[in-house]
């Protein structure tokens, strides 16, 4: 926009230039688009309600899951919220089951790593026989 005060830094753009433009490009071109960020997509209800059962499921909450339906009914369009405020709740559960969780795969690498040594030992004294053998 030459020859208009205020208006030398503004870009124009012919019709091939917005033809070929994703509205990603279109985003970031005019900076009110959210930068090319879009905002996730809302899930269903039956993928909340898998998702809330899961939950109850995976920390032991097993006497909950007969009240999902409410909570989805309660929570209706602020289900994300749900889950924030769940997550804050049941906080002293999650860390409980992810510090059982950590000292079974900790036990579990320990009882694997007791394996390994022993059959390395089995191989070394099977290793010593055969010389001893060779050497006879």
């Amino acid at each position: 926009m030459k020859g208009m005060p205020g208006m030398e830094g503004i870009k124009m753009f012919t019709a091939d230039d917005l033809k070929n433009m994703n509205p990603d490009q279109m985003g970031n071109m005019f900076s009110g688009g959210g930068g090319g960020r879009q905002r996730p997509k809302r899930q269903t209800r039956s993928q909340y309600r898998r998702r809330l059962v899961n939950f109850y499921e995976t920390y032991g909450l097993h006497d909950k899951v007969a009240g999902v339906d409410a909570a989805l009914d309660k929570w209706k369009g602020r289900e994300e919220k749900m889950f924030d405020v769940l997550n804050k709740k049941y906080a002293d559960v999650i860390s409980a089951h992810y510090a059982a969780e950590t000292a079974k795969w900790e036990a579990e690498d320990a009882e694997r790593a007791a394996e390994e040594q022993a059959a390395r030992t089995t191989e070394e004294e099977m290793d010593a026989a055969f010389q001893t053998k060779q050497e006879l």
